[in-house]
């Protein structure tokens, strides 16, 4: 078992240091709650009758106004309302909008169309900064997760027998906790989707955590003289080869990251840290614990 445990030795260094700086930042400045990974800001531009194409004016122009002030097409999101008349502009970055003058430069827009001066239409302007208070009945999703952890701990005992269902329930727990100290290291937003992907990160635990331990007690059915430990530490050389391809993975979302701008952003992000945290804990805990309630279970 030490040689197991000496192979693990900086990963279980690397996870203690992470929970606790993560702790320690949570405490001082709690989780992140702005919409958006750089700054949290918000415009919205609307046109009183949406009348011969005076919406599709409004926006168009106040795109142009973005650009000006050097705003790419992926440097916000845009959201437009079901009557036609209104656009919202959701930034992760800020930047020198004013709304007195961008309301100005929509005035001026439509006053100056052949069609539309006529028709003595008002454009209208808003910018500020945005905060989330909500998280999508964060409360409702973590007892969901808690009653799939009942589930999930049900049918591991029936499959992979105590040590192996102990090991899921306890992996799904420490993948939260990881994930939840790295979004607090990171400052990702947390809101609105933190638990959410918190649940996602937990369920992959769960699938990757009942695959292993399977392939454990499959190794241990064929050989019945086979040590614990010793399938355990085989395992971990297959964990690594699994964070391997994880890396490749988050390699490749990053670099979709960075082309989609803030489509992904806003919760991209987050997704890449739960599927770290899963991996990581499943490949690397997994042996340890494994063994430990393995061997807890013999002595009895």
């Amino acid at each position: 078992m030490m040689k197991l445990f000496g192979k693990l030795k900086i990963w279980i260094i690397v996870a203690v240091i992470t929970v606790l700086l993560g702790a320690l930042l949570l405490s001082i400045f709690g989780l992140n709650q702005t919409p958006d990974y750089k700054s949290s800001y918000e415009a919205s531009v609307s046109v009183d009758q949406n009348v011969n194409g005076s919406g599709e004016l409004v926006d168009k122009t106040a795109r142009a106004y973005f650009g000006e002030k050097g705003y790419r097409l992926s440097d916000y999101a845009t959201q437009k309302t079901e009557d036609g008349d209104k656009y919202i502009y959701k930034f992760h970055k800020a930047g020198d909008i004013d709304k007195e003058e961008l309301q100005a430069v929509l005035q001026t827009a439509l006053d100056n169309d052949a069609e539309l001066g006529a028709l003595n239409l008002k454009a209208s302007a808003e910018y500020g900064e945005v905060k989330i208070t909500s998280d999508y009945n964060a409360g409702k999703i973590l007892l969901a997760c808690l009653l799939g952890l009942i589930v999930a701990f049900a049918v591991s005992f029936f499959t992979v027998k105590l040590a192996g269902a102990l090991t899921v329930v306890c992996n799904a727990v420490m993948t939260l906790v990881i994930y939840t100290m790295l979004v607090a290291i990171t400052r990702i937003p947390a809101l609105p989707d933190f638990a959410i992907v918190g649940g996602a990160a937990m369920l992959l635990s769960v699938v990757m955590t009942f695959v292993i331990t399977c392939r454990y007690k499959e190794k241990l059915k064929l050989d019945e003289k086979a040590d614990v430990s010793a399938v355990a530490t085989d395992g971990v050389k297959d964990g690594f080869i699994r964070l391997c391809f994880i890396t490749c993975a988050v390699i490749l979302a990053a670099a979709l990251l960075f082309v989609g701008g803030v489509y992904f952003l806003f919760i991209g992000l987050k997704l890449i840290l739960a599927a770290i945290s899963a991996y990581l804990v499943s490949c690397v805990a997994t042996p340890a614990l494994w063994t430990v309630f393995k061997k807890l279970k013999i002595k009895k």
